[in-house]
């Protein structure tokens, strides 16, 4: 039996990169709903964190389609107090967590980190 990989997605394209963003999201929603994978999980950072912040049909639909089945997602509480938006994103259900500890508790559980 082949074992699944766990996988995170880091999101760090901001604006300039929001069709970038998009893909990434998408991937780890199909790759979730395909049960390819034994676990994915969603990081928003940097740029990203303040695009998200905003209203955006395409990527609001996309973040409540991941709550709907689901995935775990954070961003970085660091850069959400800086560029206050705080509430946006907790408002969207993404936990607020410093984002080198998710990332290397992730890495020592076995994760694959992805960006887009």
């Amino acid at each position: 039996m082949v074992n699944k990989p766990k996988m995170m997605f880091i999101i760090s394209s901001g604006i300039e990169g929001r069709e970038k963003a998009i893909s990434g999201l998408r991937m780890a929603i199909n790759i979730a709903k395909s049960g390819s994978a034994e676990e994915v999980r969603l990081m928003f950072f940097g740029p990203s964190q303040e695009m998200i912040s905003k209203a955006d049909q395409v990527i609001d639909d996309l973040i409540k389609e991941a709550t709907n089945i689901g995935l775990y997602k954070t961003a970085c509480s660091m850069i959400a107090k800086n560029k206050n938006i705080e509430k946006e994103l907790e408002g969207k259900g993404i936990t607020l967590e410093p984002a080198g500890k998710v990332l290397m508790e992730a890495i020592n559980l076995g994760f694959v980190p992805i960006t887009f």
